[in-house]
Formats: C-alpha cells, sequence, structure tokens
C-alpha cells in the first residue's frame, strides 16, 4: 500500500513509459520470431528477461495482436486474465510454469492484473492464485508484479519486484534462472533499454532478494525429498545475489555475448567479519577462488554458481544459434580453470530456424541440449551435481522449486519442436528425451516425450491453449521394469480487456 501511494504522489504521466513483458510468455517469443524475420530490433539480446518494450512499438509489430486489441492505452494497461488448468494421469510432468508444482493429478493457475505508467514511476500489478488437491497447496502471491522507478528516456531504472526473470538465450532451459519456480522477493538496479556506446551496446542487472522454503513439502532439486532444517539455520531465510552482464559487439551485429553470477547464503551467516561487499555484492567480489582467501572463500558459508553464454542471430537467413557454459562451484585460480575446465559444469546449445511463408504466417524449427550430468572428472573430483552443493542444503531453488532450468540435478535433455504460425492461430509438435540423473545410479530412467498444442483465438477477447503430451517413462525412479504411460491434459484460457 505504501508504494501505491507513494506512486500516486509521484505521478506525472509520460509518454516513453515500457511495458513489461512476463519472462517465457508467447508474446516474448513471438518478438523472437519477428526479429529473426527483420521485424524487430536487431539491437535485442533477449537474454535478461522480462523485456521492457516501448509502448508505442507495440503498435507496429505482430506482438500487439497477442497483447489484445483493446487493452493498450497511453498511460495504462490492462494484462490479460489467465487461467491455467494442467491434469497428470501417472506422475508429475512439465517444467518453466512458475507456482505449478511437480506433482500427479489437477493443478491451477490463475493470473491477471494492470500497469499504469508515470514519468518517474511504472507500477505492475499483477497477483497470481495457485491451488492444487494432491498436495494440498493454496497459495495467493503478488506474482508477475514490480514497482520500477526510471528518469524519462534514462536507460537505467530500480525496481522492487517479486516478478519472474529468465536469463540466458535458452528456449526451453536456462542454466542459471528462468520462470520454474516462482518469483521471488528482489531489488534490481538494471538497464531499461542497452547502454550504447562506441564498441556496442552493453546491458545488466543487479539484483538482490530473499528466498524462501516450503518445509512440509519436496524439494526438486533433492529427488522429491522432504526438508526441514539443518543446523539450526532457518530454510525461510536465505540472501540470494546475481548479477546478468551482456555485451553486443558493434562491429559484430547480432552477436551477444555475456555472463551471469549468483551467491546465495543464509541469513544468519552474514556480517561475521567479512566486508559489506563480501555479506551483500559478493558478485562483484574475485571470481577465482585464491584471490578471495583461498579455504576462507569455504568458510564463509555461502554457494555460487557462474556461467557465460552467447546468442547470435543472423536475420537474412531467420536463424539463430546460442549457449550457455557453467560452473556449480569456483575454480580455484587460471591454472584450475585451463586445466580441468569440465570440473562441476554443466552446457547448454541450441538452434532456431524461421521459414516465413507470408507477413502473419510462418514456421519455426528449434532444437535445444542441455547436459547438467557431471563429467568423467567427477570420479577423480567429486562435484555433486548441479544445483546441489554442500553449502546449502536448499541448493538452488524457491519455495522448493529450482530457480534454474527446470529439469532437476544431474539430467540431461535433447528437445525438438516444429510450430506452425498464422496469426494468432499456432499448432505446434515438442519431441523430447529426457535422461533422469544417469550418473548415480545403476537403473536408467529416461522418459520419451511427444507434445501437440492449438493456440486458438474467440470471439477476439478470447485465446485458448489446448496441450496434450503423451510421455513413455521407463525405468521410473530408477526401478528395474517400472515402465509407465503418463498422460498431461493442459489448457489455458486467455481473456483481454
Amino acid at each position: 500500500m505504501r508504494y501505491f501511494i507513494l506512486y500516486l504522489v509521484l505521478i506525472s504521466f509520460h509518454s516513453f513509459a515500457q511495458s513489461s513483458i512476463v519472462a517465457g510468455s508467447s508474446d516474448e517469443m513471438t518478438l523472437r520470431d519477428l526479429q529473426l524475420t527483420g521485424r524487430y530490433d536487431e539491437n535485442a539480446s533477449f537474454t535478461s528477461r522480462p523485456l521492457w518494450v516501448n509502448k508505442d512499438s507495440l503498435f507496429q509489430s505482430e506482438i500487439n495482436q497477442l497483447a489484445g486489441k483493446n487493452r493498450q492505452k497511453k498511460y495504462f494497461n490492462a494484462y490479460p486474465v489467465e487461467w491455467e488448468q494442467r491434469f497428470n494421469s501417472h506422475s508429475y510432468w512439465g517444467r518453466n510454469d512458475g507456482p505449478m508444482m511437480s506433482v500427479k493429478g489437477y493443478q491451477t493457475l490463475i493470473r491477471g492484473g494492470f500497469s499504469a505508467n508515470s514519468k518517474y514511476i511504472d507500477l505492475q500489478l499483477i497477483p497470481e492464485i495457485y491451488w492444487t488437491p494432491e498436495a494440498s497447496v493454496k497459495t495467493f502471491s503478488l506474482g508477475q508484479s514490480a514497482l520500477r522507478f526510471h528518469v524519462n528516456k534514462f536507460p537505467i531504472g530500480l525496481s522492487l519486484s517479486t516478478e519472474s526473470i529468465w536469463w540466458g538465450p535458452g528456449v526451453f532451459n536456462s542454466l542459471m534462472m528462468s520462470n520454474n519456480a516462482p518469483g521471488f522477493e528482489h531489488i534490481s538496479l538494471h538497464t531499461r533499454s542497452p547502454l550504447k556506446t562506441w564498441i556496442g551496446n552493453f546491458e545488466f542487472q543487479l539484483i538482490s532478494g530473499n528466498l524462501q522454503s516450503q518445509s512440509p513439502l519436496p524439494f526438486e532439486n533433492q529427488q522429491l525429498n522432504v526438508f526441514s532444517s539443518v543446523f539450526g539455520r532457518d530454510p525461510q531465510d536465505r540472501y540470494f545475489n546475481a548479477i546478468n552482464l551482456t555485451y553486443s559487439p558493434r562491429f559484430l551485429r547480432g552477436l551477444s555475448l555475456g555472463m551471469n553470477r549468483m551467491f546465495q547464503r543464509y541469513g544468519g551467516d552474514g556480517m561475521k567479519g567479512g566486508s559489506f561487499m563480501q555479506d551483500y555484492i559478493p558478485v562483484l567480489s574475485s571470481i577465482f577462488k585464491n584471490s578471495a582467501g583461498g579455504l576462507d572463500e569455504d568458510a564463509r558459508a555461502r554457494d555460487q554458481l557462474i556461467n557465460l553464454f552467447m546468442r547470435y542471430s543472423f536475420p537474412k537467413a531467420n536463424t539463430e544459434i546460442y549457449g550457455e557454459f557453467g560452473w556449480n562451484d569456483h575454480k580455484y585460480n587460471i591454472r584450475d580453470l585451463t586445466l580441468n575446465p569440465d570440473h562441476a559444469a554443466a552446457y547448454l546449445v541450441g538452434m532456431r530456424k524461421i521459414v516465413p511463408l507470408s507477413n502473419q504466417r510462418r514456421v519455426g524449427i528449434e532444437f535445444e541440449l542441455t547436459q547438467l550430468e557431471p563429467t568423467n572428472s567427477d570420479i577423480a573430483r567429486p562435484a555433486g551435481n548441479w544445483y546441489v552443493h554442500g553449502q546449502i542444503w536448499e541448493g538452488y531453488t524457491n519455495q522448493n522449486q529450482i530457480i534454474g532450468g527446470g529439469v532437476t540435478p544431474g539430467d540431461n535433455t535433447a528437445t525438438f519442436r516444429v510450430t506452425y504460425s498464422d496469426g494468432l492461430r499456432k499448432q505446434s509438435i515438442t519431441v523430447e528425451r529426457y535422461q533422469h540423473d544417469p550418473r548415480f545410479h545403476g537403473v536408467e530412467w529416461t522418459d520419451i516425450a511427444m507434445s501437440l498444442k492449438h493456440q486458438q483465438p474467440w470471439k477476439e477477447r478470447f485465446l485458448f491453449v489446448a496441450g496434450l503430451d503423451f510421455v513413455s517413462r521407463k525405468g521410473l525412479y530408477w526401478q528395474d521394469n517400472n515402465d509407465v504411460i503418463n498422460l498431461q491434459l493442459s489448457l489455458k484460457t486467455y481473456y483481454y480487456w
């Protein structure tokens, strides 16, 4: 309430406001398709999301159709009401779905709201209601809400937010940050548009926040085991600090290079003789452990994740390639990095190709490979699985769900999707091979899935997205002769004001 009052005090409407596009939404993918066909800003890197788009530009592209013809106003946007329902017949299936949990049976999510823009402040209020009878969970949260402070066209802003964040160029997964878990409370200093220099464009986002857990419920990164507390520390109080940096060189248009880095610690472990930077902005400290005090870094009882990424778009060829490579632990020094680069490492690579058929019709072909399984160096130098480390038992989670890609620790995926788009009508076929933690289990658990989706508008204000996923699960829960079939039915309903 105090934020809303402050907004009313400072309100001064201005035409340079921006609109936020929810991370992982179909609006976002439409913009990405349009860039590959030369109809959207070639400087957009799509490596730090949600995207902030000048509202006037929405009227100049196909994205306006998905945004709804009647909801775009000069200073006020009414976000569509979104109602998602999902049913798994046998066992959990699904990821990158925010509050939705890894449970079988029925679950549902409702979100909707509005945004209002002024000269100095943007207010975005999009709460979420989630319910599943399978785990007896009912939640109401601020969801994709944010309060942003800025000055006219100045490219840097400050935000207080609970919205989901997606870092990196991945489409189906992200090593570091995605919308797989519910959004968490955080403050963010970030670019609102690229910082343009004579050598190219720069983007950044620096965030600090608080991660939480639901102790009666299982954890995605612990093979769905239940956990309550460890060493007397409060699992509801985990401090999180992260940074995203992206550079797009002027001499290679379409190329984006960057780095993500994250730290987390229990709240009570701060301010124990350390500096302010070490306690609250460790992402700006030395990358190598020897420069950070050697074994003193381990004594700080905190966990780090770091990765490098790239995305290269070729609008003339309607194609993009991208990849990420990261580490679940510090490298001790440059020698450690060069001699054992695959220690505690994971990677993601992907490619997208758009085949334009007309102004509104196109075919999209996408392939993405994610490899979280530990490499052979783990035999001599154990590092455990990605998203699981020694200092923070809860690992890289919020509300027990993994903040990074929706695949769980040690898993590998290969995903292929073909999409046909005709304006608002879309059909897609997705085929995926999913290996569950093959390194640490003698019995293989492998899923082969096929997903069919259809998107259809109805009477101008409604949009429906229906899905059917057929999943053949061999060796379920790493048990011999435990082969099952899971069917997932899903339906999303959008109402545009």
